[in-house]
């Protein structure tokens, strides 16, 4: 019965560390071949007590003007929505949103959560993204909070084929400020 116990410790160890393994590796895929966007941020107070450091990411997309997107399909509270990104100015800006990722759109693609519905008469429409801290350490969130007051902050996204994003890198007046390590 011990060679059984042994067995199955040495398989759920070796399990474990193929997981652990496979998540690492598709982080360090996604930043190194993902397609990099910029968006338009802010920062907000980086220090919570349980959290640690971080800063909250106000990216701009976030709140969007009900007139400056065309919407197609139906949106309901906390269902995915994708935002067609422009990247021709100095930042992304939102273009169209849709309720199914958009096949024939020939840009970058953000997945969010619509924090809106199709039939709210509200002019801005909100949007969760699941990247909205930068986690750092004391001395760097602190430099990033003060940074915040007087330049303008970007933050570089690596999109995946299907919408999701992860951070790669923070831009401060157009140059490169931090590059997320791939492992």
């Amino acid at each position: 019965m011990s060679r059984f116990l042994i067995a199955g410790t040495i398989l759920a160890a070796l399990l474990q560390t193929g997981v652990l393994a496979k998540i690492i590796t598709d982080r360090a895929a996604a930043l190194q071949s993902g397609q990099e966007v910029l968006l338009e941020t802010g920062f907000i107070d980086p220090r919570d007590l349980f959290r640690g450091h971080y800063a909250v990411l106000n990216l701009q997309i976030s709140r969007i003007d009900r007139n400056d997107v065309t919407l197609h399909g139906r949106f309901t509270w906390n269902d995915p929505v994708y935002v067609a990104l422009d990247t021709s100015g100095p930042f992304a800006r939102p273009v169209s949103l849709h309720d199914a990722y958009p096949a024939d759109f020939d840009g970058p693609v953000i997945k969010g959560n619509a924090l809106f519905t199709s039939d709210s008469t509200n002019q801005a429409l909100r949007i969760d993204f699941p990247f909205n801290r930068f986690f750092a350490p004391l001395d760097r969130a602190l430099e990033l909070e003060n940074l915040r007051r007087e330049q303008k902050l970007g933050v570089i996204l690596a999109l995946s084929k299907d919408g999701s994003g992860m951070i790669k890198g923070l831009t401060i007046e157009g140059e490169k400020f931090y590059e997320a390590p791939l492992y």
